[in-house]
């Protein structure tokens, strides 16, 4: 089992220090750690306030390998993804290289949902929807990544009674976005972090996502912490493991040097 979503003091909303994540990752008898600090453009307001020095990550990487010879340690990245980025987005990973990118959507026309100034408008269908659309429209352009973070990311901060993006409901976008990634080989993730308390409530993973990924030919789904603080590493890893075989899944996942590599769960 390996955390591939974790946020160290490279990301600018984390203060972990890397050698703390790999101690308590030991400690939690997981095997491995995947550090995927978020490289976000065009974030509002400020345009590089999610970006870090990737050189400075990746030789701390380095030496926690060399540290920790036991650990399994993965460098990777967690891209944030958006219509206005995509042609930085390539550019950057023409530059460097990972062992996972994450594909998320923080970002929706121009804000940020965590401070929850993008839902005023909208009801919770349109919304959700919008996000949605805006994910399809990004994956349909960009390939260059292994692991669809947090698709359900949008409904984290939701001010809505419905916190769930639910197959019945938003199949008609959920549909080619599943399609989509069964086709090209790619990975959908269960982020712990978002079935946590949040501002108004605990969102709901609606597990007929997972079944309807699974039909349409998606071998795995990772499990990611997003963790921000050591102590959240890891989190309900064994309840969602079960999730998964429920399921219909046979396998975990991670990836190493942007190859996927199994293990049964």
């Amino acid at each position: 089992m390996v955390d591939i979503h974790t946020h160290t003091h490279h990301s600018t909303d984390s203060r972990m220090a890397m050698d703390k994540a790999a101690e308590t990752i030991l400690e939690k008898k997981i095997s491995g750690i995947c550090f995927t600090d978020h490289y976000d453009f065009d974030a509002p307001h400020d345009a590089n306030l999610f970006t870090f020095d990737i050189e400075a990550q990746q030789k701390e990487i380095d030496a926690l390998q060399k540290n920790y010879p036991s650990l399994l340690v993965l460098k990777g990245v967690e891209i944030g993804i958006q219509p206005i980025s995509l042609d930085n987005i390539r550019e950057l990973m023409s530059k460097h290289s990972f062992d996972l990118v994450i594909a998320s959507m923080h970002f929706v026309r121009g804000t940020d949902p965590y401070h929850g100034n993008f839902y005023g408008p909208y009801n919770y269908k349109e919304a959700y929807s919008i996000y949605l659309e805006e994910i399809l429209y990004c994956i349909e352009r960009f390939r260059d990544y292994d692991i669809l973070g947090h698709f359900d990311y949008i409904a984290r901060y939701a001010p809505y009674p419905v916190q769930e993006i639910s197959m019945k409901t938003f199949g008609d976008i959920l549909e080619p976005i599943l399609q989509l990634l069964a086709e090209d080989g790619k990975t959908l993730e269960i982020n712990t972090k978002t079935y946590q308390q949040q501002k108004h409530g605990i969102p709901v993973l609606d597990l007929n996502v997972l079944r309807r990924f699974r039909e349409l030919g998606g071998e795995a789904v990772a499990l990611g912490s997003d963790a921000h603080k050591p102590e959240r590493l890891g989190e309900q890893f064994g309840y969602y493991t079960q999730v998964l075989k429920d399921c219909g899944f046979r396998y975990g996942i991670f990836y190493k040097e942007r190859k996927p590599q199994f293990f049964k769960l």
